[in-house]
């Protein structure tokens, strides 16, 4: 017996591993968010199995029939309705239960749409993942506090109807700072648009969206020194003399020309 969570094409069904689809063929069910999306992808990968709906509402009682289904010694397989389980998707429940009832559980990966959107975005330095806000606004303000001076940027998913209202919520928690919306990932119309939480996003949005919002610039450390001090700090770190003082005349608020005029003294 066991619990395999595969991951499923985010939009692209080419995507799809050899060993979800492997996977799929073997095992005895299938758990999954919405038994009609499932069956058109089983569909075209012309696989027949039985499915049991497993979705948000009943997560927990669907996950003791399940645990209970493993126990007779049936393997599992659980999709969601794109990407991988568990990721702001149903499944957390399932895989904890399992766990505890001595079940092997194993991971078939597959295509995740915050990865997928940060690489479209050239983010390479990290992000924090937020997913789906709930919809009550104090629900929001907790969700979101641990957050809000984080310097690594913060990943949101968001549905077509929620996206405008998403950006101004957080352009009223945050204030203005570099948005990215990626939509239709893997799909035909790609997109990714480069804006601001103060711009907000013009286009009429369609389809499921990544955004990923700039995180908190950090204070430097160095406004304590002398200009002269600050600038020579980051020129000993092997900084490039243009962008050492593009950096220093942005931290201390003063024009390039300032600061240029310091690698002028002898």
């Amino acid at each position: 017996m066991a619990l395999y969570i595969v991951g499923t094409p985010i939009g692209n069904l080419k995507d799809i591993t050899e060993r979800a689809r492997e996977t799929l063929e073997k095992v005895d069910i299938i758990a999954c968010e919405d038994t009609r999306h499932t069956a058109l992808l089983l569909s075209a990968l012309g696989v027949k199995k039985p499915l049991v709906s497993y979705y948000k509402q009943k997560e927990r009682a669907g996950a003791e029939k399940l645990v209970a289904l493993l126990k007779e010694g049936k393997e599992i397989a659980l999709v969601s309705d794109a990407g991988m389980p568990v990721i702001s998707d149903p499944g957390a429940i399932l895989v904890k239960a399992a766990r505890e009832a001595g079940i092997k559980v194993e991971t078939v990966p597959g295509p995740t749409a915050v990865t997928t959107a940060a690489a479209l975005a050239g983010l390479d330095n990290g992000f924090v993942f937020i997913g789906f806000l709930p919809e009550k606004k104090a629900d929001k303000d907790r969700r979101l506090a641990p957050f809000l001076h984080s310097p690594l940027p913060l990943a949101f998913y968001a549905g077509p109807h929620d996206v405008k209202g998403l950006l101004d919520y957080l352009y009223n928690v945050l204030g203005d700072r570099t948005v990215y919306l990626a939509r239709e990932l893997t799909k035909l119309y790609e997109t990714l648009t480069e804006t601001t939480l103060a711009e907000g996003y013009k286009e009429e949005p369609r389809g499921e969206y990544v955004i990923f919002v700039q995180g908190k610039e950090q204070e430097s450390p160095y406004l304590d020194l002398s200009p002269e001090e600050h600038l020579k700090a980051y020129l000993d770190m092997g900084m490039e003399k243009k962008e050492a003082i593009k950096k220093v005349a942005a931290e201390r608020g003063v024009p390039k020309d300032e600061i240029y005029k310091l690698t002028l003294k002898k």
